[in-house]
């Protein structure tokens, strides 16, 4: 999901650059609808896991005559992709093996570049401005509408401020601990009067139950809300706390300020977000900092975030918003 999001600057750039061409975008099946109704986007082709669906994408790639493709993945079933697609000019990473399928190789440097930067250079042999934009993902008014209903059938008022919480994430190393998240609920709900909203991810509906357990508030039961209608009532959240995730990025994409907990990860990298549009991000600096490991017994990076120092991220992000109410 993250990978999908950040790509949408580029999408932009190449959009003013050639203002006719027609773009297509190829992702797996889970992300697809996060480009829905994209004006950057005119059509997306999707890989799915069935073999006569594959089958069916390659000629797809093979009878439409690109121009150009771009393989901003980079694994060896996107390089073969791209190479299929026949397109004149081919542009991937100089990654050993594959790089011999693209006519364009992008070679890393020596600076560091968030991943949006890191997205925009894949653009430069078509000419693309370095000019690096915002997320979008166009949320329609028909389902931020439904978001609002659907909070209201939950028991939400909209006329009180609504946090949001995401407790899962892929790696077990870059989850910050359920008795913290459910700690920082207990004050959000008790000292700012405020409401907490779960989000929920696939699998991650006995984490979330074990954090509302313990923080004793009667929030939403475990949803895992399909991508759009997540981020639907994403737009509906007045501050959404989030471990390094999918989630962590759509949220940024709707307009929603972010606050992203960070252990094992690269916040330079995968937190470009500004804190000048009330995002924030929380991440200790240790001998083992970006260690990039899916699990950890210690998990010292994790630990050294405390309920406090969240909290008072959250209260300076909604005085943030205040200022502009």
């Amino acid at each position: 999901m993250g990978d999908v999001i950040l790509s949408t600057p580029l999408l932009q750039s190449i959009r003013i650059k050639y203002p006719t061409a027609r773009i297509y975008y190829l992702t797996e099946a889970p992300f697809a609808p996060i480009l829905l109704n994209h004006p950057d986007v005119d059509e997306v082709l999707v890989l799915q896991k069935e073999f006569n669906k594959q089958i069916q994408l390659m000629y797809k790639l093979i009878i439409t005559r690109f121009d150009v493709s771009i393989d901003l993945f980079g694994n060896p079933r996107s390089a073969l992709l791209t190479w299929l697609s026949g397109a004149r000019i081919r542009i991937g990473g100089n990654f050993r093996g594959r790089r011999l399928l693209y006519t364009h190789r992008i070679k890393d440097g020596n600076e560091k570049l968030n991943a949006i930067q890191y997205h925009m250079r894949y653009g430069m042999p078509i000419d693309i401005p370095q000019n690096c934009y915002g997320l979008r993902i166009v949320i329609a008014d028909t389902e931020k509408e439904w978001a609002a209903l659907h909070l209201k059938d939950l028991g939400y008022s909209l006329d009180r401020p609504i946090i949001g919480l995401h407790v899962g994430a892929s790696w077990p190393a870059k989850k910050w601990f359920p008795e913290r998240f459910a700690e920082l609920a207990g004050l959000i709900h008790n000292k700012l009067n405020m409401d907490v909203y779960f989000t929920t991810g696939p699998g991650e509906e006995e984490i979330v139950c074990s954090v509302i357990s313990q923080s004793c508030l009667s929030a939403n039961a475990p949803e895992v809300l399909p991508v759009r209608q997540l981020a639907a009532v994403l737009t509906q959240l007045n501050v959404f706390v989030s471990n390094d995730c999918g989630p962590m990025h759509l949220a940024p994409a709707v307009g929603t300020p972010t606050i992203g907990l960070f252990g094992p990860g690269e916040p330079e990298i995968w937190f470009p977000y500004s804190p000048e549009k009330g995002h924030r991000v929380i991440h200790h600096e240790l001998d083992c900092s970006r260690c990039h490991q899916d699990f950890c017994e210690k998990m010292e990076c994790m630990r050294s975030i405390e309920v406090q120092e969240v909290f008072e991220a959250v209260q300076s992000v909604l005085k943030f918003k205040s200022q502009f109410q």
